[in-house]
């Protein structure tokens, strides 16, 4: 039972952590870059580029962090009731701090001194003192995980709680589904209205907490949701009617928002309120993620033999793969993206070349046992 559950949830990690990955590389085409590196494509692309990427970008946003948040928690009562609460955060803050401060200081500051040098790039003139350099930018994930980890302990610490399965509790049923999705439906918007404190944070070390500090009340109710699931079993106890009932809601939601986003794509010329509809999205975000989560856990038990342990085995690799994608990327997209190929193929060579590099690379530095026992 361990053996296939653990299974599967490294071939979600594997697939999560290649998403993460491909949603950064049309940063590098939008207003802003990546760590610096912007390709100008605005006079060489159509209306279907200008709007298939905002889409394709807020559709894999509305499900990979939760997912990872939520299979993080899956995994905490288990290893605290094993190792005891110190002896948990001493290991978690050697997994999760190392990483942070070598990768702000080393990775995420290679990353812009290197994107810096790219053409036209944005950042060519910022002060090496000033943020973003010493920043989190994708580390902030770490950051939040950490804060998660003393909840759940601090939790278990107040209430003596210990772990012990049961599986005479039941999975949630619909209404629960319901009513989670429309309370932090609600409260994404809520969150993403104080674009003063997002834009503060951007600005500031914080960077990456700026961008995804909006979804905190999600991240959190998916990974202590994560915690509880595991009490009970649920993840491998799901209901599939519910699920499947469920998925084709989240996909009639993300094909909608397709058709909004190449209508207003096509027809520049409609009058809307930009500010309305990215609410509208960040409302419907647990609406589509629900689906999508448990969808790939019901699919992925039922299927981890079509793909074995080779990615099984890239999930293993998923979180050195995390660390290190910010410079690899910046890497790739230096050297495809201004040799004059069609903005298509930088946006496919460049997402492929990425995943392939940063997980090879991460497997790579697991070799070394000091780095398999942090990453």
């Amino acid at each position: 039972m361990s053996l296939k559950r653990s299974l599967y949830l490294d071939q979600i990690k594997a697939l999560v952590v290649a998403l993460v990955i491909a949603i950064h590389v049309p940063m590098a085409f939008g207003d802003s870059s990546w760590s610096g590196v912007r390709i100008p494509v605005e006079d060489s692309v159509g209306p279907f580029f200008k709007g298939f990427f905002p889409w394709y970008g807020r559709a894999i946003n509305s499900f990979i962090m939760q997912m990872m948040f939520l299979i993080s928690g899956y995994f905490v009562p288990r290893s605290v009731n094993k190792k005891g609460i110190l002896q948990y955060l001493l290991g978690r803050l050697q997994r999760l701090g190392i990483p942070l401060v070598v990768g702000m200081l080393l990775i995420n500051n290679s990353s812009i001194l290197l994107g810096r040098q790219s053409p036209g790039s944005p950042w060519a003139a910022i002060p090496l003192s000033n943020p973003p350099f010493n920043s989190v930018m994708v580390l902030w994930f770490l950051v939040v995980l950490f804060a998660f980890d003393l909840l759940y302990c601090a939790w278990v610490w107040l209430r003596g709680d210990r772990y012990e399965v049961d599986t005479s509790i039941p999975t949630p049923r619909m209404r629960s589904w319901l009513i989670s999705a429309v309370v932090l439906g609600f409260l994404e918007v809520v969150m993403t209205m104080q674009s003063e404190l997002w834009i503060a944070l951007i600005n500031s070390h914080l960077n990456g907490l700026g961008a995804q500090g909006m979804h905190v009340f999600t991240y959190a109710f998916l990974f202590f949701l994560g915690c509880r699931a595991s009490y009970h079993r649920w993840f491998e106890r799901l209901d599939t009617h519910l699920v499947l009932k469920w998925f084709r809601l989240s996909t009639f939601l993300l094909l909608s928002l397709f058709g909004l986003s190449m209508t207003l794509s096509f027809n520049p010329g409609l009058v809307y309120e930009p500010g309305r509809l990215f609410l509208l999205v960040h409302f419907l975000y647990p609406f589509i993620a629900w689906g999508i989560l448990s969808y790939l856990l019901l699919w992925f038990q039922r299927n981890e033999d079509r793909f074995g342990k080779w990615l099984a085995t890239a999930g293993i690799n998923s979180y050195g793969a995390y660390v290190i994608h910010s410079l690899v990327l910046v890497v790739v997209l230096m050297a495809v993206g201004f040799i004059g190929i069609n903005p298509w193929m930088v946006a496919i060579i460049s997402t492929l070349l990425s995943i392939l590099i940063s997980f090879g690379l991460a497997g790579q530095l697991r070799r070394i046992s000091a780095v398999a026992r942090i990453l």
